[in-house]
């Protein structure tokens, strides 16, 4: 799943964006050790924005 959500401004001044791949994909490196604190800094609700699924070697077939 992708999500989208929300996160209070002052908690992600405490990191670095860092770009992964190409110039476009920027991202946040938060420490596993910080997880519960950044999940008290979200704001409002986690939205699921896309899916991606295995495809079974059966679906495959059809």
């Amino acid at each position: 799943f992708v999500t989208r959500f929300e996160v209070k401004k002052e908690f992600m001044d405490n990191y670095e964006i860092h770009t992964v791949g190409g110039y476009s994909h920027t991202e946040w490196w938060i420490p596993a050790s910080d997880l519960e604190e950044l999940n008290d800094n979200i704001v409002g609700e986690i939205q699921v924005i896309g899916e991606y699924r295995k495809l079974v070697q059966d679906e495959l077939k059809k």
